[in-house]
């Protein structure tokens, strides 16, 4: 819970794989991410997220201050959400 900051870069959580309607993964990880009070950088580069970042980034307790999406297919539903 002390954990500051976070690089999960090529991150294996590819939102294109998922059935739609069934994400456990990334359920997973955002819950993860949510119990990390202190987390102030995430370094998601080139992670396959598109179209839920805010499912992803939706749980966190305190805005980050850095957050690298580095080669990430965004879409516009990403960009309304930062």
């Amino acid at each position: 819970p002390d954990l500051l900051s976070l690089k999960l870069p090529y991150s294996n959580v590819d939102v294109r794989r998922l059935a739609p309607g069934s994400a456990p993964g990334l359920r997973l990880l955002a819950a993860q991410l949510g119990r990390l009070p202190r987390l102030k950088e995430l370094n998601l580069g080139s992670s396959r997220i598109s179209g839920k970042l805010r499912q992803l980034l939706g749980d966190l307790q305190v805005p980050l201050a850095s957050l690298e999406l580095a080669f990430c297919y965004l879409l516009p539903g990403d960009f309304a959400f930062l």
